[in-house]
């Protein structure tokens, strides 16, 4: 099980409907997966909406008589015809402020509720689109690694829908004004540029390209550019791989 396959579990993980051998091998990735604790902790979120999704509801018909006693106890002295009348009106103020806040509450949540869920079907969406991308037959592969250190990388390159999954690992993001470019290279020719780049601080990021149509390299590289990226490698590439398979 490859890191993104990993990805389909974090849904279930989150909601606790996991059997107990499958969530024990989980939490152990998730021990050295930073992107897959980010996931969880995001269903999480939307887990934690859930208590504060319930529809407004009329205030416990108890609610109102409680009131109008505890007026009544604290009532000045006075009769009793002139009294009642401001004790019911105050009464009927506060039962209107709870029942609005209590409405305005539930509108809140809700509203913050589909946000999130809206965010998580995308996010699982595009999990999927990655899984599926991956365990295409046509899919073939590339180690990008540097010599002796990290940062490395693998490419899953889907032939059929002409897509390039670029997944990096222990890649710092690249400095200000930089960005990192993936070239495609067939030997006896030019490299050809795959796209722009860059990871965030945790040096882990899933991309997405797309190969250059028609182009089947023999090898991968990256170098960092110029913001914007270059028409041809301006540096010599730290990170190299050749494809496989596919």
């Amino acid at each position: 099980m490859t890191d993104h396959r990993w990805l389909e579990l974090a849904a279930p993980y989150a909601l606790g409907a996991m059997a107990p051998a499958e969530r024990a091998g989980f939490e152990a990735h998730l021990a050295e997966c930073a992107t897959c604790r980010s996931d969880v902790q995001s269903f999480r979120d939307v887990v934690g909406l859930l208590g504060h999704a319930a529809p407004a509801a009329a205030p416990p018909s108890g609610v109102r008589e409680r009131i109008l006693r505890d007026a009544r106890r604290a009532r000045p002295l006075g009769t009793r015809r002139r009294v009642l009348p401001w004790i019911a009106a105050a009464a009927a103020v506060v039962l209107a402020l709870a029942a609005g806040y209590g409405y305005w509450s539930a509108r809140v949540a809700q509203t913050a509720l589909r946000t999130a869920l809206d965010s998580a079907r995308v996010r699982l969406d595009s999990a999927n689109q990655l899984v599926t991308a991956i365990l295409d037959s046509t899919v073939g592969t590339a180690d990008l690694a540097a010599t002796g250190k990290p940062p490395s990388m693998r490419l899953f390159w889907n032939r059929a829908r002409n897509v390039i999954v670029v997944a990096a690992f222990e890649l710092p993001p690249a400095p200000a004004g930089r960005t990192y470019q993936l070239w495609a290279i067939k030997k006896g020719q030019a490299p050809v540029s795959v796209g722009t780049f860059n990871t965030p601080p945790s040096g882990r990021a899933v991309i997405t390209l797309r190969m250059p149509a028609g182009f089947k390299p023999d090898l991968s590289a990256v170098t960092e550019e110029p913001a914007g990226g270059s028409p041809q490698p301006t540096q010599q590439p730290f990170l190299v791989g050749a494809w496989q398979g596919g």
